[in-house]
């Protein structure tokens, strides 16, 4: 039987999931089942952005919603987006939300587009703090999942 890699590879990304209540606050390789949910479809690297905030108590869930929505709609289209995980805000108002592309030069590709600038803007107004990790998820030589975080490449609000 010949596998459609990329296919399993979106499939699988698609189910990458927290394994803790409390993911939000947790490295990134601890709080989502990366090895199960990847397991042993193959890929060299993948490209990882992680988006960690604290929601203003004032924060307009609608409007931020929709700016949500249309960020994610320009990134489906640009393609190369593998999963967009949304979290939810936790008691704290804290959330994690990660997109995870084929390749990092998609992910800057789409973040270049009017949604993601229009949503990038409404920031300051909705959330307290924010930052952005940036990870590459790679294959080592003896086959093992390594998640690397990139330095010098974070923002913080």
């Amino acid at each position: 039987m010949i596998l459609d890699y990329p296919a399993a590879l979106y499939e699988a990304c698609r189910q990458i999931s927290p394994i803790k209540q409390d993911y939000a606050n947790l490295p990134i390789e601890e709080g989502f089942d990366w090895l199960s949910s990847l397991g042993d479809i193959p890929f060299d690297r993948l490209y990882l952005v992680v988006f960690r905030s604290v929601r203003r108590p004032t924060a307009d869930l609608r409007l931020l919603k929709e700016h949500d929505d249309r960020a994610y709609e320009a990134a489906r289209e640009a393609g190369g987006l593998l999963r967009y995980f949304r979290g939810e805000m936790n008691e704290h108002r804290e959330c994690l939300s990660f997109c995870l592309w084929a390749s990092r030069e998609q992910a800057v590709a789409a973040a270049a587009g009017a949604s993601h600038r229009t949503a990038a803007q409404v920031a300051s107004e909705m959330y307290e703090s924010y930052e952005l990790e940036r990870y590459e998820l790679a294959r080592g030589e003896d086959g093992h999942l390594a998640i690397r975080r990139l330095e010098g490449v974070s923002a913080r609000l």
